[in-house]
Protein backbone atom coordinates (compact mmCIF):
# COMPACT_ATOMS: atom_id res chain seq x y z
CA UNK A 1 0.00 0.00 0.00
CA UNK A 2 1.23 3.59 -0.74
CA UNK A 3 2.06 6.00 1.95
CA UNK A 4 -0.80 7.95 3.43
CA UNK A 5 -0.70 11.94 1.28
CA UNK A 6 1.56 14.66 3.45
CA UNK A 7 -1.37 16.76 4.83
CA UNK A 8 -0.46 20.48 4.61
CA UNK A 9 -1.60 23.56 5.94
CA UNK A 10 -0.72 27.07 4.45
CA UNK A 11 -2.13 29.90 6.42
CA UNK A 12 -2.60 32.71 3.77
CA UNK A 13 -3.33 33.36 0.02
CA UNK A 14 -0.96 35.73 -0.46
CA UNK A 15 2.34 35.75 -2.26
CA UNK A 16 4.35 33.38 0.20
CA UNK A 17 1.42 30.98 0.57
CA UNK A 18 0.33 30.56 -3.26
CA UNK A 19 4.14 30.79 -4.27
CA UNK A 20 4.76 27.67 -1.46
CA UNK A 21 1.75 26.06 -2.80
CA UNK A 22 2.89 26.17 -5.83
CA UNK A 23 5.93 24.44 -4.93
CA UNK A 24 4.78 21.85 -3.07
CA UNK A 25 2.53 20.72 -5.87
CA UNK A 26 5.59 19.86 -7.57
CA UNK A 27 7.44 17.40 -4.75
CA UNK A 28 7.90 13.67 -5.76
CA UNK A 29 6.00 12.65 -2.35
CA UNK A 30 1.88 12.62 -2.39
CA UNK A 31 1.12 15.41 -0.69
CA UNK A 32 -2.50 17.36 -0.39
CA UNK A 33 -2.16 20.78 0.52
CA UNK A 34 -4.70 22.96 1.90
CA UNK A 35 -4.45 26.68 1.92
CA UNK A 36 -6.57 28.99 3.57
CA UNK A 37 -7.30 32.61 3.57
CA UNK A 38 -9.31 35.03 6.08
CA UNK A 39 -10.68 37.13 3.13
CA UNK A 40 -13.72 35.94 1.55
CA UNK A 41 -12.59 36.50 -1.54
CA UNK A 42 -8.90 37.09 -3.32
CA UNK A 43 -7.90 40.11 -3.19
CA UNK A 44 -7.95 42.87 -6.31
CA UNK A 45 -5.68 45.53 -5.02
CA UNK A 46 -2.74 46.45 -2.98
CA UNK A 47 0.56 48.70 -3.37
CA UNK A 48 3.22 48.16 -5.94
CA UNK A 49 5.52 45.91 -4.90
CA UNK A 50 8.96 44.30 -7.04
CA UNK A 51 11.02 40.87 -7.29
CA UNK A 52 14.91 41.23 -7.19
CA UNK A 53 17.91 39.54 -6.94
CA UNK A 54 17.36 35.53 -7.00
CA UNK A 55 13.71 35.78 -6.72
CA UNK A 56 13.71 36.49 -10.19
CA UNK A 57 15.15 32.88 -10.78
CA UNK A 58 12.35 31.65 -8.86
CA UNK A 59 9.40 32.87 -10.64
CA UNK A 60 11.12 31.58 -14.03
CA UNK A 61 11.72 28.29 -13.01
CA UNK A 62 7.75 28.65 -11.88
CA UNK A 63 7.12 29.16 -15.53
CA UNK A 64 5.12 32.70 -14.93
CA UNK A 65 7.70 35.15 -16.05
CA UNK A 66 5.64 36.00 -18.79
CA UNK A 67 2.74 36.13 -16.69
CA UNK A 68 4.20 38.36 -14.24
CA UNK A 69 5.44 40.59 -17.45
CA UNK A 70 2.24 41.03 -18.79
CA UNK A 71 0.44 42.42 -15.12
CA UNK A 72 3.46 45.12 -15.10
CA UNK A 73 2.20 48.16 -13.70
CA UNK A 74 3.86 50.21 -16.88
CA UNK A 75 6.41 52.67 -14.23
CA UNK A 76 8.45 53.43 -16.11
CA UNK A 77 10.88 55.58 -13.77
CA UNK A 78 10.75 57.59 -10.73
CA UNK A 79 10.55 61.55 -10.50
CA UNK A 80 10.65 64.22 -7.63
CA UNK A 81 8.09 66.96 -7.92
CA UNK A 82 8.44 70.47 -5.89
CA UNK A 83 5.34 71.73 -4.24
CA UNK A 84 4.25 73.46 -7.64
CA UNK A 85 4.64 70.46 -10.16
CA UNK A 86 7.97 71.15 -11.09
CA UNK A 87 10.38 68.42 -11.88
CA UNK A 88 13.29 68.43 -9.12
CA UNK A 89 14.91 65.27 -10.44
CA UNK A 90 14.08 62.45 -13.03
CA UNK A 91 14.95 58.57 -12.67
CA UNK A 92 14.49 56.45 -15.36
CA UNK A 93 13.85 52.55 -14.89
CA UNK A 94 17.37 50.74 -15.04
CA UNK A 95 16.63 47.27 -15.13
CA UNK A 96 16.32 46.09 -11.43
CA UNK A 97 18.85 48.44 -10.53
CA UNK A 98 16.65 51.43 -9.92
CA UNK A 99 13.72 52.47 -7.52
CA UNK A 100 11.33 50.74 -10.20
CA UNK A 101 11.93 46.81 -10.63
CA UNK A 102 11.70 45.55 -14.32
CA UNK A 103 9.07 43.04 -12.53
CA UNK A 104 6.88 45.91 -10.88
CA UNK A 105 3.67 44.55 -10.20
CA UNK A 106 0.60 45.14 -7.56
CA UNK A 107 0.37 42.93 -4.56
CA UNK A 108 -2.62 41.56 -5.51
CA UNK A 109 -2.39 40.76 -8.99
CA UNK A 110 1.59 38.72 -8.01
CA UNK A 111 -0.68 36.85 -5.55
CA UNK A 112 -3.37 35.74 -7.48
CA UNK A 113 -0.74 34.64 -10.75
CA UNK A 114 0.39 32.33 -7.92
CA UNK A 115 -3.29 31.11 -6.80
CA UNK A 116 -4.30 30.91 -10.41
CA UNK A 117 -1.50 28.70 -11.17
CA UNK A 118 -2.34 25.70 -8.73
CA UNK A 119 -6.07 26.59 -8.98
CA UNK A 120 -7.13 23.49 -10.45
CA UNK A 121 -4.26 21.27 -9.02
CA UNK A 122 -6.04 18.43 -7.56
CA UNK A 123 -3.92 18.23 -4.65
CA UNK A 124 -3.84 21.84 -3.90
CA UNK A 125 -7.29 23.02 -1.59
CA UNK A 126 -7.95 27.02 -1.76
CA UNK A 127 -10.17 27.47 0.91
CA UNK A 128 -11.29 31.72 1.50
CA UNK A 129 -13.25 32.83 4.35
CA UNK A 130 -11.10 30.54 7.23
CA UNK A 131 -8.69 31.59 9.27
CA UNK A 132 -6.92 29.79 12.23
CA UNK A 133 -8.04 29.91 15.60
CA UNK A 134 -6.48 27.21 17.97
CA UNK A 135 -3.32 25.32 17.16
CA UNK A 136 -1.74 22.42 19.26
CA UNK A 137 0.77 20.19 17.96
CA UNK A 138 2.66 16.86 19.40
CA UNK A 139 5.23 14.41 18.04
CA UNK A 140 3.08 13.21 15.06
CA UNK A 141 0.35 16.19 13.92
CA UNK A 142 -0.35 19.50 14.39
CA UNK A 143 -4.54 19.78 15.72
CA UNK A 144 -5.94 23.09 13.86
CA UNK A 145 -9.84 24.84 14.37
CA UNK A 146 -10.82 27.33 12.66
CA UNK A 147 -12.45 30.73 13.33
CA UNK A 148 -15.39 29.74 10.26
CA UNK A 149 -17.69 26.73 9.82
CA UNK A 150 -14.40 24.42 8.39
CA UNK A 151 -14.62 21.52 11.11
CA UNK A 152 -11.06 21.20 12.99
CA UNK A 153 -8.43 18.80 11.29
CA UNK A 154 -4.87 17.33 11.42
CA UNK A 155 -1.86 18.01 9.63
CA UNK A 156 1.82 16.71 9.27
CA UNK A 157 2.87 20.31 8.71
CA UNK A 158 1.24 24.12 9.20
CA UNK A 159 3.37 26.98 7.61
CA UNK A 160 2.09 30.75 8.67
CA UNK A 161 2.41 32.82 5.50
CA UNK A 162 -0.16 35.30 6.76
CA UNK A 163 1.68 38.40 7.14
CA UNK A 164 3.67 40.49 9.76
CA UNK A 165 0.61 40.35 12.03
CA UNK A 166 0.37 37.00 11.80
CA UNK A 167 -1.65 34.56 13.83
CA UNK A 168 0.20 31.19 12.87
CA UNK A 169 3.55 32.98 14.32
CA UNK A 170 1.10 33.91 17.68
CA UNK A 171 -0.48 30.42 18.50
CA UNK A 172 3.11 28.45 17.66
CA UNK A 173 5.73 30.88 19.24
CA UNK A 174 4.04 32.45 21.76
CA UNK A 175 6.49 30.40 24.46
CA UNK A 176 9.57 32.81 23.35
CA UNK A 177 7.33 35.64 24.69
CA UNK A 178 9.59 38.08 22.52
CA UNK A 179 7.64 41.52 20.48
CA UNK A 180 8.98 40.87 17.01
CA UNK A 181 7.95 43.66 15.88
CA UNK A 182 10.76 47.35 15.11
CA UNK A 183 8.93 49.75 14.06
CA UNK A 184 10.20 52.22 11.03
CA UNK A 185 7.91 55.39 12.36
CA UNK A 186 6.52 55.27 9.05
CA UNK A 187 2.70 55.09 8.28
CA UNK A 188 1.45 54.64 5.11
CA UNK A 189 -2.03 55.14 3.39
CA UNK A 190 -2.49 53.58 0.04
CA UNK A 191 -5.71 53.08 -2.36
CA UNK A 192 -6.86 54.02 -6.23
CA UNK A 193 -8.04 56.78 -7.43
CA UNK A 194 -9.09 57.69 -11.62
CA UNK A 195 -6.84 58.31 -13.34
CA UNK A 196 -6.51 61.31 -16.00
CA UNK A 197 -5.20 61.78 -19.49
CA UNK A 198 -2.16 63.59 -18.04
CA UNK A 199 -1.09 60.97 -15.90
CA UNK A 200 2.77 59.97 -16.45
CA UNK A 201 3.40 56.65 -16.22
CA UNK A 202 6.00 57.31 -13.67
CA UNK A 203 6.34 57.27 -9.91
CA UNK A 204 5.92 61.04 -8.95
CA UNK A 205 7.03 61.39 -5.47
CA UNK A 206 6.78 64.75 -3.86
CA UNK A 207 7.78 65.43 -0.17
CA UNK A 208 6.67 68.28 2.21
CA UNK A 209 8.12 69.01 5.29
CA UNK A 210 7.08 67.41 8.68
CA UNK A 211 7.91 63.99 7.28
CA UNK A 212 5.35 64.19 4.34
CA UNK A 213 4.91 62.85 1.32
CA UNK A 214 2.48 62.37 -1.53
CA UNK A 215 3.07 59.92 -4.40
CA UNK A 216 1.68 58.75 -7.34
CA UNK A 217 2.17 54.99 -9.05
CA UNK A 218 0.61 54.04 -12.34
CA UNK A 219 -1.38 50.73 -12.54
CA UNK A 220 -1.48 48.01 -15.33
CA UNK A 221 -5.29 49.48 -15.45
CA UNK A 222 -4.87 52.70 -16.98
CA UNK A 223 -8.43 53.93 -15.63
CA UNK A 224 -6.58 53.86 -12.12
CA UNK A 225 -4.11 55.16 -10.08
CA UNK A 226 -2.13 54.12 -7.22
CA UNK A 227 -2.21 57.04 -4.40
CA UNK A 228 -0.22 57.21 -1.32
CA UNK A 229 0.27 59.53 1.83
CA UNK A 230 3.10 58.77 3.78
CA UNK A 231 3.70 60.43 7.70
CA UNK A 232 7.42 59.55 8.67
CA UNK A 233 8.55 60.69 12.39
CA UNK A 234 11.42 62.58 13.83
CA UNK A 235 12.63 58.72 15.15
CA UNK A 236 12.03 55.31 14.81
CA UNK A 237 10.63 54.57 17.74
CA UNK A 238 8.38 57.47 17.75
CA UNK A 239 4.86 56.51 17.43
CA UNK A 240 2.50 59.20 16.50
CA UNK A 241 -0.25 59.04 19.59
CA UNK A 242 -3.00 60.61 17.07
CA UNK A 243 -2.59 58.04 14.52
CA UNK A 244 -2.41 55.00 16.80
CA UNK A 245 -5.69 56.62 18.39
CA UNK A 246 -7.32 56.73 15.09
CA UNK A 247 -6.41 53.19 13.73
CA UNK A 248 -8.70 52.06 16.71
CA UNK A 249 -11.27 54.18 15.58
CA UNK A 250 -11.54 52.98 12.06
CA UNK A 251 -10.64 54.11 8.52
CA UNK A 252 -12.83 56.84 8.70
CA UNK A 253 -11.10 58.63 11.55
CA UNK A 254 -7.83 57.79 10.18
CA UNK A 255 -8.88 59.55 6.81
CA UNK A 256 -10.18 62.67 8.79
CA UNK A 257 -6.45 63.14 10.65
CA UNK A 258 -4.90 62.67 7.10
CA UNK A 259 -7.33 65.66 6.02
CA UNK A 260 -5.85 67.38 8.44
CA UNK A 261 -2.12 66.73 8.23
CA UNK A 262 -1.87 67.01 4.58
CA UNK A 263 -3.61 70.55 4.59
CA UNK A 264 -2.26 73.00 2.06
CA UNK A 265 0.47 70.82 1.11
CA UNK A 266 1.46 71.44 -2.08
CA UNK A 267 1.31 69.64 -5.75
CA UNK A 268 -1.77 67.01 -6.21
CA UNK A 269 -2.37 66.30 -2.28
CA UNK A 270 -5.97 68.09 -2.66
CA UNK A 271 -6.67 65.64 -5.47
CA UNK A 272 -5.32 62.28 -3.54
CA UNK A 273 -7.52 63.22 -0.41
CA UNK A 274 -10.32 63.65 -2.59
CA UNK A 275 -9.89 60.07 -4.11
CA UNK A 276 -9.11 59.06 -0.86
CA UNK A 277 -12.87 59.51 0.49
CA UNK A 278 -14.47 58.13 -2.26
CA UNK A 279 -12.07 55.33 -2.57
CA UNK A 280 -13.24 51.62 -2.34
CA UNK A 281 -9.24 49.57 -1.23
CA UNK A 282 -8.27 52.25 1.02
CA UNK A 283 -5.13 50.48 3.68
CA UNK A 284 -3.35 52.00 6.15
CA UNK A 285 -0.44 50.86 8.20
CA UNK A 286 2.66 51.61 9.61
CA UNK A 287 5.51 49.93 8.44
CA UNK A 288 7.52 47.60 10.32
CA UNK A 289 10.07 44.69 10.63
CA UNK A 290 9.88 41.18 12.21
CA UNK A 291 12.64 39.77 13.33
CA UNK A 292 11.66 36.33 14.39
CA UNK A 293 14.17 34.50 16.26
CA UNK A 294 12.97 30.93 15.27
CA UNK A 295 11.62 30.54 11.78
CA UNK A 296 10.07 26.99 12.77
CA UNK A 297 8.99 24.93 15.87
CA UNK A 298 8.14 21.42 15.33
CA UNK A 299 5.58 21.02 12.67
CA UNK A 300 5.31 24.16 12.04
CA UNK A 301 6.87 27.09 9.93
CA UNK A 302 7.49 30.86 9.11
CA UNK A 303 7.78 31.97 5.44
CA UNK A 304 7.32 35.38 3.79
CA UNK A 305 6.36 38.49 5.67
CA UNK A 306 5.22 36.35 9.21
CA UNK A 307 8.81 36.22 10.25
CA UNK A 308 11.07 38.37 8.34
CA UNK A 309 8.56 41.36 7.22
CA UNK A 310 10.86 44.05 5.54
CA UNK A 311 9.87 47.06 3.35
CA UNK A 312 11.35 46.55 -0.22
CA UNK A 313 12.65 43.50 0.26
CA UNK A 314 9.42 41.78 1.69
CA UNK A 315 8.48 40.37 -1.91
CA UNK A 316 11.82 38.81 -2.86
CA UNK A 317 12.15 37.38 0.45
CA UNK A 318 8.63 35.36 0.52
CA UNK A 319 9.14 33.88 -2.95
CA UNK A 320 12.57 32.58 -2.00
CA UNK A 321 11.91 31.65 1.29
CA UNK A 322 8.75 29.37 -0.43
CA UNK A 323 10.90 28.31 -2.76
CA UNK A 324 13.68 26.83 -0.18
CA UNK A 325 11.02 26.17 2.43
CA UNK A 326 9.61 23.17 -0.03
CA UNK A 327 12.37 21.96 -1.64
CA UNK A 328 13.44 20.91 1.72
CA UNK A 329 10.34 19.02 2.03
CA UNK A 330 10.81 17.68 -0.99
CA UNK A 331 14.02 16.08 0.86
CA UNK A 332 11.88 13.76 3.47
CA UNK A 333 11.12 10.37 2.92
CA UNK A 334 8.71 10.41 5.86
CA UNK A 335 6.36 12.81 8.03
CA UNK A 336 8.78 11.77 10.51
CA UNK A 337 11.57 14.07 9.02
CA UNK A 338 9.57 17.20 9.02
CA UNK A 339 10.69 18.96 12.12
CA UNK A 340 14.48 18.22 10.59
CA UNK A 341 13.46 19.82 7.28
CA UNK A 342 12.00 22.67 8.54
CA UNK A 343 15.70 23.18 10.47
CA UNK A 344 17.45 22.74 7.41
CA UNK A 345 15.10 25.68 5.88
CA UNK A 346 15.71 27.63 8.59
CA UNK A 347 19.25 27.30 8.47
CA UNK A 348 19.46 28.60 4.47
CA UNK A 349 17.18 31.41 4.84
CA UNK A 350 17.86 32.61 8.06
CA UNK A 351 21.54 34.59 6.51
CA UNK A 352 19.77 35.50 3.32
CA UNK A 353 17.25 37.27 5.98
CA UNK A 354 19.56 38.77 7.73
CA UNK A 355 21.60 40.39 4.95
CA UNK A 356 18.10 41.57 3.50
CA UNK A 357 17.21 43.05 6.87
CA UNK A 358 20.11 45.58 6.72
CA UNK A 359 18.34 48.94 6.30
CA UNK A 360 20.42 51.97 6.42
CA UNK A 361 20.22 53.61 9.84
CA UNK A 362 18.83 56.95 7.98
CA UNK A 363 16.14 55.20 6.56
CA UNK A 364 12.96 55.85 6.14
CA UNK A 365 14.11 58.79 8.12
CA UNK A 366 16.45 60.70 5.95
CA UNK A 367 14.25 60.48 2.75
CA UNK A 368 11.34 62.44 4.44
CA UNK A 369 12.93 65.29 6.86
CA UNK A 370 10.71 67.21 9.34
CA UNK A 371 12.00 70.72 8.37
CA UNK A 372 12.04 73.17 5.74
CA UNK A 373 16.16 73.00 5.95
CA UNK A 374 16.14 69.53 6.04
CA UNK A 375 14.18 69.36 3.05
CA UNK A 376 15.61 72.01 0.91
CA UNK A 377 18.97 70.13 2.07
CA UNK A 378 17.39 66.79 0.63
CA UNK A 379 15.85 68.29 -2.76
CA UNK A 380 19.35 69.65 -3.35
CA UNK A 381 21.11 66.11 -2.60
CA UNK A 382 18.58 64.67 -4.92
CA UNK A 383 19.19 67.41 -7.43
CA UNK A 384 22.97 66.67 -7.47
CA UNK A 385 22.29 62.99 -7.75
CA UNK A 386 20.51 63.53 -11.31
CA UNK A 387 22.84 66.74 -12.82
CA UNK A 388 26.17 64.52 -11.84
CA UNK A 389 24.43 61.13 -12.81
CA UNK A 390 26.39 59.65 -9.85
CA UNK A 391 24.28 57.53 -8.83
CA UNK A 392 20.50 56.37 -9.31
CA UNK A 393 17.87 57.24 -6.59
CA UNK A 394 18.23 53.48 -5.31
CA UNK A 395 21.71 54.39 -3.91
CA UNK A 396 20.18 56.80 -1.99
CA UNK A 397 17.30 55.71 -0.24
CA UNK A 398 17.62 51.18 -1.08
CA UNK A 399 20.39 49.41 0.31
CA UNK A 400 22.48 48.04 -2.40
CA UNK A 401 21.81 44.47 -3.66
CA UNK A 402 24.44 42.42 -2.35
CA UNK A 403 23.13 39.21 -1.29
CA UNK A 404 24.70 35.63 -2.58
CA UNK A 405 22.94 34.16 -5.45
CA UNK A 406 20.98 30.80 -4.47
CA UNK A 407 21.68 27.11 -5.66
CA UNK A 408 18.51 26.76 -6.76
CA UNK A 409 19.00 22.66 -7.52
CA UNK A 410 15.97 21.12 -5.91
CA UNK A 411 14.45 17.92 -7.85
CA UNK A 412 11.27 19.25 -9.08
CA UNK A 413 9.47 15.79 -10.25
CA UNK A 414 6.82 17.85 -11.88
CA UNK A 415 7.50 20.16 -13.47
Amino acid sequence: MSAPPLKVLISGGGIAGGCLAFWLSKIRQNVHVTLIERAPTPRVTGQAIDIRGPAVKVIQRMGLEEAIRAKFTRELGTTFIDTNGKVIADFPAQGNKGATSEFEILRADLANIFLDATKNESNIEQVFGQSIKTLTQDESKVHITYTGDRPAESFDLVVGADGSSSKTRSLAFDELEINPYKPLGMYVAFFSIPSRPDDKRLWLWHTAAKGRAVMTRPHNNPSTLGAYLCLTMPTRDTPDPELEEARKEGDDVVKAVLHKRFEGVGWQAKRLLEGMDDSKDFYFTMWNQIFQPKLNNGRVALVGDAGNATPGEGTSLAIRGAYILAGEISKIQSSNEIPAALESYEKIIRPVVKEAQQLPSVFPQLANPQTAWGLSLLNTVIWTAYKTRLTSVAAWFQKDEKEPELELDYKWEKL
